[in-house]
């Protein structure tokens, strides 16, 4: 008899039964227990090959049963204000362009009548504002950037790329392409750019709750583009966790394969002896 906790218990039949491929319905943190329940049954067989695929099934645990979590990634959208009836969709991710980064994806979104858009302007406000001195954009559509911790800003670039008569100024702009459409101007309708600092790490909390805003040029459908939008908008809240130690390692179902391919094995070394009537039981 193999004693473990209180509340645990498992019989030789169940052993069989994880060999044939039907694992026992276990509570997640008590894999653990069948894990050692299966060390201890390797006196019950003589032969080495137990002690071999013992170690076998260790390395299929390790490598296999644990895997990192997801990173986070904010989505909203913001409207326009004045001009053409427009919709645009931000996406920021944390983690994707790496550790202190953060991605931003601009994407037009068909609204309407108003089919395609070129993106000109990215207005946007941050939490720490003493953060805006090292900051620094990189994209391939980026053509400007302005910076400033007071808030005062509503163009960057050409003068036509504004946000005149909004409610809001912004502490960052970035200018997306040129004016115009074809001939090396560009005609975005999304675009991504990476925002960093010079020392410290960018997260999604410093854009909790914090305004944006775009430019919008050559709005319309087809061959008929000459509308214009401004647009202004409002990041969700975002409930910044710091990170926690390590979870303590609990296998995932993987795992109690990898212990059932274990079992079967070693039933099929000590196929010519008898299977010593024993149960684990917790007491």
């Amino acid at each position: 008899m193999f004693r473990l906790v209180k509340g645990f218990s498992l019989c030789a039949s169940d052993f069989i039964w994880i060999a044939n491929g039907k694992f026992p319905s276990l509570a997640a943190d008590s894999y653990h227990f069948v894990f050692q329940a299966l060390i201890n049954m390797k006196h019950l067989f003589s032969t080495s090959a137990v002690s071999s695929f013992l170690a076998a099934t260790a390395v299929v645990i390790s490598s296999s049963a644990f895997a990192p979590a997801n990173a986070a990634s904010m989505n909203f959208t913001i409207n326009d204000f004045t001009g053409a009836d427009t919709q645009v969709k931000f996406t920021l991710d944390d983690a994707i362009a790496g550790s202190g980064k953060v991605q931003f994806k601009v994407d037009y979104l068909s609204t309407g009548n108003n089919t395609i858009a070129d993106i000109r302007g990215v207005f946007f406000n941050i939490l720490d504002n003493t953060l805006i001195s090292g900051l620094q954009v990189v994209g391939t559509d980026v053509t400007a950037k302005i910076f400033d911790p007071n808030g005062k800003i509503k163009s960057v670039g050409s003068g036509s790329n504004n946000l005149n008569g909004g409610n809001v100024a912004f502490e960052a702009g970035v200018e997306i392409g040129q004016e115009g459409i074809g001939q090396g101007k560009g005609d975005i309708q999304s675009t991504i750019f990476t925002l960093s600092h010079s020392s410290q790490a960018l997260t999604l909390a410093q854009f909790s709750q914090q305004n944006f805003g775009v430019r919008l040029m050559s709005v319309g459908s087809g061959d008929t583009r000459g509308g214009s939008s401004k647009l202004e908008g409002q990041a969700p809240y975002y409930n910044y966790t710091p990170p926690q130690p390590p979870p303590k390692k609990v296998p995932e179902p993987t795992t109690v394969a990898a212990l059932g391919l274990f079992a079967l094995g070693a039933l099929r070394v000590a196929k010519k002896k008898a299977l010593v009537p024993a149960s684990i039981t917790v007491l």
